[in-house]
Parts: structure tokens; sequence; C-alpha cells
């Protein structure tokens, strides 16, 4: 890719240091043009004294940076200009981290570097001093080797220095002049390449030092802000808007690559595609071993079926479906999880303007609802991530994503299809890796808990529950839940003590949940302990939800159920007005659930409205 590189001179005092930064630095051919702008006589003659090939153009009169840049680019052959002032000073490897990204990144219409005391995201704050060439070298090589060929996209660049390839500088019709001296005409530069659907990336592994450039008019302390005040009038009269906010809170549509992993899945994989086609741009299916319909089903869908070897690790699948995504972004589902119809609407919206710099999207996850559509037991989910990130999954079962950057928190809902049953596989697997002899970790061991519980094997999950109890590092919501189980299971082998006492346990990690309450309630009622039982209802109705948006739980608890539990309490001790209130303050969460109904028929037998 030929170079032409175009230096804005302003500063005697710092031309000259700044070209032999280019010399030294830079290997490989380039052209270098040099735009004296202002006609200055000083720099007129260092670069008369420099034989090495500089096009040197001179402009008697200060246009400022947009003028100079064009008149630079109008004298350049090169594929790619970039664009560099004379406070500038460039380090070893500086041109080949920029011409790097632009060839790995077809999008990326201009590219700029790292730098310190600058604004934006390009600003890098550096400790080490740098007053020479030799400490800026020992800069440069610390960020190309922490750094190398790491990117960060974003949507405003600095023309400070600014790489910009030939054909996107031609069709935006270069800087636009009528910003004058500076300020704004790099705002207005990348608002303008936004809109023509261009990328803007600074490459991570290009420092370049910037140096506070003698002030252009010092007899003027306030000239800068005055000239900042009237280039952001021009600039918003010419676009009709704030364009550095526009490009702050830039939004745009996105694509999306839906890639899923699947195996015997004819039940419910048609209900999955059928929810998602029409949002999604291509769809991934790797298939761990299909002996049913499952791949005929998906080719209604999709060419692009892939076979993977099951390895009996379910994040190794899922990495290999992602390696196979080709657009922006990347939305996973299972067959067994569906998108209603309004939670489509809304994915749709988020997918035709999504802000630029969201690396992550969670959504609800609706695991159960109610007869009347309602979620009863939800969490969230990273669904929807940038493909560009390389998030990878972690966990051979219950796998998780690791994402981090910027999540944002949308209100969509993936619902969970409860009406097929899972298979044994999972519960396979963990025995499988606990008879080689492996060592869970916490999450693992939680899961494997899950797994026995939810096959009936009551003991052994109980023994696993309190294995990961013991664990210092679970995460809290995990404990609780894992009390909630272990309490279940106790139930269930007739150990109601022992079901209490692993109840409250999940006192000691957390204040009370509703749904904690709830099960001890319960356990009172069996035992005809009504007055126990309604304490714990009771607390269970006074309780502030948590606002954790990773916490599990279960709206029936925090709602109705209570109410409901509290009118059977307080009838069977025969205060039926205080049972009758109860009821009709479930009826003011679910007016038609068939309890709530029955109830009514039940006091108004007994005179009661």
């Amino acid at each position: 890719m030929k170079t032409s590189i175009i230096v804005l001179a302003q500063h005697f005092s710092m031309v000259g240091q700044c070209l032999e930064s280019i010399r030294r630095s830079t290997t490989g051919s380039y052209e270098l043009i040099v735009v004296n702008d202002g006609g200055s006589d000083e720099i007129a003659e260092l670069l008369s004294m420099d034989k090495k090939g500089i096009t040197t153009i001179t402009v008697p009169e200060r246009s400022g940076v947009a003028s100079g840049y064009n008149l630079g680019a109008a004298n350049a052959s090169g594929e790619l200009l970039v664009f560099l002032r004379d406070n500038m000073t460039v380090s070893k490897g500086w041109l080949k981290s920029l011409t790097g990204c632009m060839k790995r990144y077809p999008d990326a219409g201009m590219v700029g570097p790292v730098s310190n005391d600058v604004s934006g995201e390009q600003c890098i704050p550096i400790s080490l001093p740098i007053s020479s060439m030799g400490q800026l070298s020992a800069v440069a090589r610390m960020f190309i080797k922490e750094y190398a060929e790491q990117v960060q996209k974003v949507t405003r660049l600095l023309s400070q220095m600014l790489a910009v390839r030939r054909n996107v500088y031609d069709q935006l019709g270069g800087f636009d002049e009528r910003f004058g001296l500076e300020s704004f005409e790099d705002d207005d530069f990348c608002y303008h390449a936004m809109q023509s659907g261009y990328g803007l990336y600074i490459a991570k592994d290009c420092f370049v030092r910037y140096s506070k450039p003698p002030d252009l008019f010092p007899e003027d302390p306030y000239w800068y802000g005055k000239l900042l005040h009237v280039n952001k009038a021009k600039a918003t009269e010419k676009w009709g808007l704030d364009i550095s906010q526009a490009l702050l809170n830039w939004k745009k549509p996105i694509t999306v690559s839906l890639c899923m992993i699947v195996k015997n899945e004819e039940q419910t994989l048609e209900r999955c595609l059928s929810s998602v086609r029409g949002l999604v741009n291509e769809i991934i299916i790797v298939d761990t071993g299909s002996n049913d319909t499952t791949k005929q089903i998906a080719q209604m869908y999709t060419d692009q079926i892939f076979d993977f070897e099951w390895v009996n690790d379910f994040s190794k699948a899922r990495n290999y479906a992602f390696s196979k995504a080709t657009q922006e972004y990347i939305l996973w589902l299972d067959a067994d999880d569906v998108i209603l119809p309004a939670d489509a609407d809304k994915l749709k919206e988020l997918i035709a303007e999504l802000e630029w710099n969201v690396d992550s999207v969670s959504m609800n996850y609706v695991l159960s609802r109610d007869e009347y559509g309602n979620a009863v037991t939800s969490l969230r989910r990273n669904r929807l991530v940038k493909r560009e990130k390389h998030f990878q999954w972690i966990g051979y079962v219950h796998e998780y994503l690791h994402v981090a950057g910027n999540i944002q928190y949308a209100d969509i809902s993936v619902t969970h299809d409860r009406m097929h049953g899972n298979s044994d596989r999972n519960l396979h697997i963990y025995e499988k890796h606990e008879a080689a002899g492996e060592i869970f970790s916490s999450r693992d061991l939680f899961y494997y808990a899950n797994e026995l519980a939810d096959h009936g094997l009551w003991k052994p999950a109980i023994e696993k529950y309190e294995q990961f109890l013991q664990r210092p590092d679970c995460w809290v919501e995990d404990r609780i839940r894992a009390c909630g189980r272990a309490a279940d299971c106790a139930a269930e082998l007739g150990q109601v003590d022992g079901a209490k006492a692993k109840a409250l346990q999940s006192f000691v990690y957390a204040l009370p949940r509703a749904e904690i309450c709830c099960q001890l309630g319960f356990l009172y009622m069996k035992e005809g302990q009504y007055e126990e039982a309604i304490f714990w209802y009771k607390l269970a109705t006074e309780l502030k939800k948590p606002t954790d948006s990773f916490a599990m739980l279960q709206h029936s608890s925090w709602t109705w159920v209570p109410h409901l539990q509290l009118c059977v309490c307080f009838d069977r001790l025969g205060q039926h007005e205080e049972a009758f209130r109860h009821n009709e303050k479930a009826a003011g969460f679910v007016p038609n659930e068939p309890s709530v109904l029955a109830n009514r028929k039940y006091f108004e037998s007994l005179g009661i409205r």
C-alpha cells in the first residue's frame, strides 16, 4: 500500500523533531509532503536544507488544518494518506501498526494511534518520561509488545494524526475548510465517514507522542475557545445536530449470526428457528451427533450446518459454532428456547439501532411462565455479543459465556420451552468426569448437584450441595439456590427438620428471600403448624425485592403465592375474614387464578364477600 505522509508545519521549533522521527522510525518507501502553513521563512530554510526528497508546499497566509491537509492530499499519490501535525513525534513501527490495522479490517476508513495528553478514546496516560528519541522508542516497544495487533473501534478520531484510505478521502470530499484554523474539522470528517458506513479504528500498538505546541496567538489567550464555539455552531448548522454528541451516542443497524449447537432436537428446533427467522442475517447450526430428523429440519432454515465430534464438552462445541460466524454480532440460543412475538419485535428494534460501543446485550431468560404468560422464574444471560471481542465459553456442562466491556441490559426475554424434558446427557457427563478423578470447580459442583436433584437422586444431590457450600469461592446467588434445593431434596426424603435447617442456612449468606420464606412456610404447613407458617408467609410479603439483575427470583413468591397460602392458614385457624382478605390480595396479582376463584366461591358460601 503506497503511503503519502502529509505534515502540516506551523511551528518552526517542532518541525525538525517531527521530520527526524519520521526518518528514523519509518521503514519501507513512502512519500513525504510538508505544507508550510503561514509561509514561515525559518521553516522554509529548514526544509531547503533537507535533501531527502521532501515535497514542500508553501501557503503564504495561515489557512489552518483542513485547508493544509487538503492541499497536501491534492499533491499526494499514495493509496494511504497519513495526516500529521508538526507537534506529533512518531515512534518505531508506527506506520506498520496503522497499515496492519487497515489490512486486517476492510471496513476501516481511517485509523489513528494512541497518544498522551489528547482527548477522547485515544488518550493513554504515560507515567514514564519521554524527553528523547531513545525514551520514546522504549515506550513504543512496550506498546507494540503489550498491544500487538489490538484495535479499538470508535466513532471519533483526532486530526492530530490520522491515516485515511485515499478512496475514502475522495468519497468524503476531504476536510471541510469552513472550519478555518482548527477544531471540528476532525469531528465533521468522522461524522461524515460514519454516515457513509466506514469503520474508525484505534491501532493500540501504535504510540505517537503529543507535545503541546506554542500558542499561535499568544496575544489573545482566548482565541481557541472562541474558535471552538464558532466552529461548533458551524457544524450544527451543517448537520442539523450536535455532531460531537451524535458521535458519542452513535447508533446503527447491526448484522447478526445465530449460533446453535444441537443433538436430536426434532421436537423443538423448528419452533425455535421459526421464532427468530427474519431477525438474523445467518444461522449457524453445529450438530453434535443427531440420529433423528434434526438436520433435515435445520436445512429448512440454513445451509450452514456443521458436524462436531462430541467430546463431552459443551463449551468446545459452542466455541466452534462461534468460530463459524461472520456477522458483527452473535446471538446464541438452545433448541428448546423460543423468542415470543412481543420479544421478537423488541429484538428487531434493538438490531435496527444499537449503540456502537455495546459489547454484549444481556436479556431475560424465562425458565417458566404461569398460565397467563407471566414470567414465574427468570434470570439474565448475555445473549448477543460482538464477534470481534472473541468472547469464549467456559465449562463442559452448564457452560457460561465469559464477557466483559460495555454490557447493555435489554428488556427482551428468551423463553425456555419446558414442554420437552431434557435427556440424561448432562448428568452422564458429570459422572464421566467424576469417574475420571477430576476435581470439580465450585460452579461445576453446584450444577452437578442440580442435575442429581433434577433426576430425583435426592441423597447424592444433598451431598454435593453440602460439598459446594463448604467451598470458599461460591457466588452468593448460587449459595442461596443450593440451600433451597438441598431443602427440597431433604423434604423429598421426609427429613422435614433437615429441610428447615437447610433453608434457614441461606440467611447466613444474604437477607431472607421470599422464595425461602415460602419454602419454610410450606414445611410448617405440612406439619399443621399454621401459626409458624403464617410468620414465614407474612415475612415473604414484607420483603424488598432484590434489584440485582443476576438474582434468580420466582415472581410468584414475591407477589401472590404467600397471600394465597396465608388464606389457607388463616382459614385452618378459623379466621375466615383474614383468610378472605389475603385471597383478595392474591387476586390483585392473578385475578383469574383458579385457586383464587374457588376460594371466592367458598367464602361466598360462608357469607363473606
